[in-house]
């Protein structure tokens, strides 16, 4: 039992998303939606890191543990679980608490130092320009400490 958004114009010309319910896996338009816009599979979105379930309270329908109110046709299937936002960082990747610094004295101005830090196990940052710069945004400073850590 499929979950689908279903997006359309009110007779204002608004566009207005609706979450609907179909028997098939297949949409099929109804009379009286409206001028139809787009439609596309849905699932509930679960912000909780705890198993996500259902329960019926007072006739309604909702998703726990974020006690979201759902549709009733609404079945485990269609919530998707939380998942950890990586942020760019490979799954399994874990986070360096403690960055490892390096620093580079500057060439064109002596006494002043640009840092490296390690940022992911696979990541670093350098706080020089020439990053911006290059092809790859890796500066000379970033590829020498990605070479000692054995990052590609």
């Amino acid at each position: 039992m499929p979950l689908f958004e279903f997006t359309n114009k009110t007779q204002y010309g608004q566009l207005r998303k609706r979450i609907v319910h179909n028997e098939s896996s297949q949409f099929t338009i109804k009379r009286g939606f409206g001028d139809f816009v787009a439609v596309r599979p849905f699932k509930y979105m679960s912000n909780s890191p705890y198993t996500p379930g259902l329960t019926r309270v007072n006739g309604k329908l909702y998703m726990i543990p974020d006690w979201v109110e759902v549709l009733p046709e609404t079945t485990i299937k269609d919530i998707k679980a939380f998942e950890e936002e990586t942020r760019g960082r490979k799954k399994g990747s874990k986070k360096v608490d403690n960055p490892t610094e390096w620093r580079f004295e500057s060439k064109s101005d002596p006494g002043s130092y640009y840092v490296v830090k390690q940022i992911s196990d696979y990541k670093v940052s350098c706080t020089c320009s020439g990053q911006y710069r290059a092809k790859d945004r890796k500066c000379r400073h970033m590829k020498e400490v990605m070479g000692e850590l054995g990052i590609k």
